[in-house]
């Protein structure tokens, strides 16, 4: 259970960053639905939050930490904006000087991509999590140099493709919170621009993988 709900959570963050390529109501529609996953996502976990003033901090808690207080800020920030500026679901409550504020219309962009980044960043933290659960899935109890090599190759191309679909995407610009009104990847269709949020989301993964593993061996 607790896996498909991140597998849910994936889907709808994906499909929310889409929001072009969807009716403006059902787009904030998903985006408040999001938080009740989210809650769901929080009460499961409810024992770490518990336990977050106890015991020590190494570099690999504070790293996950971090990480994971960047995400909720990053992902209220963005629905909290949106249910701002609504032009659909909250248009008849939000007077019009929030609806047409330039600077909320900038921190919701900026803020929603960020959530995208450091949800990457977060499900990166736990791959190995996941890939554990695969193997024991699949009843691998190693990995042939082979397979290795192959993984290798793999995620260096989930990365490159990451890299494409953020620069075709205007990732930065969009995180710095300038206005962008077109991007290449907006000439894609929308299973295109899909896979470009998806790419990278998956690049940052791969950076929150790389960023946990380089914390653990710092602490050894």
């Amino acid at each position: 259970m607790r896996y498909l709900l991140d597998v849910l959570l994936l889907l709808l963050l994906v499909f929310e960053m889409s929001f072009l390529y969807m009716p403006p109501f059902f787009h904030e529609l998903v985006g408040v639905a999001l938080l009740i996953p989210i809650f769901v996502h929080l009460f499961q976990n409810r024992f770490y939050l518990k336990a977050l003033m106890k015991g020590r901090w190494p570099l690999p808690r504070m790293l996950g930490a971090a990480v994971n207080l960047l995400l909720l800020m990053t992902c209220l920030t963005s629905i909290i904006s949106g249910c701002l500026i609504s032009n659909a679901l909250f248009a008849d409550v939000m007077p019009l000087s929030l609806r047409s504020n330039p600077v909320l219309f900038s921190l919701h962009s900026a803020s929603a991509r960020g959530f995208l980044v450091m949800a990457g960043l977060h499900f990166g933290l736990h791959a190995g999590n996941w890939w554990q659960r695969l193997q024991r899935a699949a009843s691998i109890t190693s990995r042939p140099f082979p397979a290795k090599v192959l993984m290798g190759i793999t995620a260096l191309l989930l990365g490159a493709g990451g890299i494409y679909a953020a620069m075709q995407d205007k990732l930065l610009q969009r995180l710095e919170g300038l206005h962008v009104f077109m991007t290449p990847a907006l000439q894609y269709d929308t299973a295109g621009y899909i896979l470009t949020q998806l790419g990278i989301f998956l690049l940052f993964a791969e950076c929150g993988w790389l960023f946990w593993h380089l914390a653990l061996r710092r602490r050894a």
